[in-house]
């Protein structure tokens, strides 16, 4: 039998057909979209199959890939219910990422370039224009008078020849260089994006080639309406398909694509049920319509787990892609856009209470301030937030960490923001350090770098410390610990929540001392009652050992009682 071969990193239609890599058909899309609309914007978070989408729809209307076209579809569903317009136009594909944004100089000489060279391999593939037209249309020095200048003799070309070229335009991470800007500097953004700024002209001269009848369809793929939406007054006919229901699944793996992946590789089928619980909690959960019946998998982040599985019937060492990390990493630069301290507060939110409420915008406002709102909406749009459910008394929907790998990274930075706050200089690996003994089954170390955040923290931080935030605290450094897999408020049957679980990583390549917690806090001024605290923190435990089928079928287990009184951490093992 042939080796299963999953098309991770692989975003060429063609090549992924042709050498037999496991396909989720999703040409179904392609009939549902061109009936929807001519200009469509779609938007997801990044390695969710966007540009593999794009080539899709490029082999299916380019007029010059015609002769592939039963090679790629015949087996697929669109092959098998071919649309009107396949094969029909030439196709104009930008590619925007990658550009040097070093500085705005860098950033508006990459984007030029990557627009004269893109223009140039068009008008070279489709015999377009004459020579010397050609070099004017590539001599213009900015990007909106370039494309102008190409629409301008493209006219002309009509007029002498009778040839009406009709042009469907792919766009490529369109945003992915102009939300590094954002995060590098939000007055360059502005300037780009808004008022006379060179992006804005780009799109600009594509409306006006709309217009004209050149420029027929569009689709135009990224993470955030960030950019687009400062360009309102000057390109506004694009429809965000972003949040309708009917497009959800169009990236991105439902629960069924997901499980039928995984039996392709899976040789212990009895593994399947829990193997499917695992990358639920690991890549799962992303919601993109406040009534979307079902969340989707984050497609490279299972494409990756899969190709690992299939070699050693094993997990990854790594349950995150280390190639997909930096995408969802910057979540510490992106704390310092605009406001840093509200923007810490929106963090805070989240892992105190699970979510945040906001209203869901389509349209940033850059007359206004950068807010709360817009802040929350873009860790959305990037994939840091994702759709819950929706606020009963505002309508606003609740956002909320997708699943634990978008999880772990916000505590990370939790903790690191909480060792700023108590001006501590300890490293990630020196975190990692103090809990690599609480695999050996002594935890006293952690709970020492725990009381030194503490003591380092003012008098005016402690007047709104409660239980919740000590566990938030905790939970903030357990994260660090890439051999634990942090479980939080897990219903006891008839008997309340676990606070803490700090189990195996699900990769089983260790067995470290598992733990559950149970955590208290008192004001400095209730000290005397810390005794009895300790007693009813053990006592809960004791009675969770007791009921819990789960806990009981642990191995390597230690429950522990904390007490936290001001910045003193006493904490006691339940026997």
């Amino acid at each position: 039998m042939q080796a299963v071969k999953f098309p991770y990193g692989i975003s060429n239609i063609e090549k992924l057909i042709e050498q037999d890599f496991v396909f989720v058909d999703k040409t179904n899309y392609i009939e549902l979209l061109e009936k929807e609309e001519n200009y469509s914007i779609f938007l997801r978070p990044r390695r969710m199959g966007k540009s593999l989408f794009l080539s899709m729809l490029e082999y299916y209307y380019d007029i010059l890939k015609k002769d592939k076209f039963d090679k790629i579809f015949s087996k697929l569903y669109i092959g098998k219910n071919p649309t009107p317009m396949a094969s029909s136009y030439r196709v104009l594909k930008f590619d925007f990422s990658g550009i040097d944004t070093q500085n705005d100089e860098n950033t508006f000489y990459f984007f030029l370039e990557k627009i004269r060279s893109t223009l140039n391999t068009f008008m070279g593939i489709y015999n377009l224009l004459h020579e010397e037209e050609r070099a004017q249309v590539l001599a213009a020095k900015s990007p909106g008078s370039m494309m102008n200048r190409f629409f301008d003799y493209l006219n002309l070309w009509k007029t002498k020849t009778g040839d009406e070229p009709k042009i469907y335009i792919l766009i490529d991470e369109y945003d992915h260089f102009t939300n590094e800007i954002l995060i590098r500097d939000l007055g360059e953004f502005k300037s780009s994006v808004t008022q006379d700024g060179y992006i804005r002209k780009f799109y600009e001269a594509i409306k006006i080639a709309t217009q004209q009848g050149f420029v027929d369809r569009f689709f135009i793929t990224g993470v955030s309406p960030i950019t687009l939406d400062g360009l309102t007054s000057g390109f506004n006919i694009g429809k965000h398909l972003s949040g309708k229901k009917e497009f959800h699944d169009l990236m991105g793996f439902s629960e069924a694509e997901t499980a039928s992946l995984l039996d392709l590789v899976l040789k212990d089928k009895t593994a399947a049920t829990d193997i499917m619980n695992d990358l639920k909690n690991w890549y799962n959960g992303y919601r993109f319509n406040v009534n979307a019946t079902h969340t989707v998998y984050n497609s490279d982040m299972l494409l990756y787990f899969l190709d690992n599985y299939r070699k050693e019937q094993f997990y990854p060492k790594q349950m995150l892609d280390p190639n997909i990390m930096p995408d969802y990493g910057k979540l510490s630069k992106l704390l310092g856009i605009a406001n840093y301290q509200k923007n810490i507060s929106v963090l805070k939110g989240v892992l105190e209470n699970g979510y945040v409420t906001s209203e869901l915008i389509y349209q940033f406002n850059f007359e206004k301030p950068f807010d709360r709102t817009a802040f929350i909406n873009l860790l959305y749009y990037l994939g840091n937030l994702t759709l819950g459910g929706q606020d009963e008394n505002t309508g606003f929907p609740k956002f909320v960490i997708p699943n634990y790998v978008i999880g772990q990274l916000f505590w990370q930075n939790y903790a690191l923001i909480l060792q700023e706050q108590a001006n501590l200089e300890y490293s990630t690996d020196q975190i990692k350090d103090a809990l690599i003994p609480a695999a050996d089954g002594d935890i006293s170390q952690f709970f020492e770098l725990i009381e030194q955040v503490l003591q380092g923290l003012s008098n005016r931080d402690f007047q709104r410390f409660d239980e919740k935030y000590i566990k938030v605290m905790i939970m903030a450094y357990l994260f660090h610990a890439p051999f634990y897999y942090i479980r939080s408020e897990r219903e006891i049957k008839n008997d309340g929540y676990l606070d803490l679980e700090v189990l195996r990583h699900p990769d089983k390549h260790s067995n470290p001392m598992q733990y559950v917690m149970e955590i208290k806090y008192l004001k400095q001024a209730d000290e005397n009652q810390l005794q009895s605290t300790m007693l009813a923190a053990k006592s809960q435990l004791k009675s969770y050992l007791e009921k819990d089928i789960i806990l009981q079928s642990l191995q390597r287990l230690k429950a522990v009682a904390i007490v936290v009184v001001k910045d003193k951490v006493y904490w006691e093992e339940v026997v």
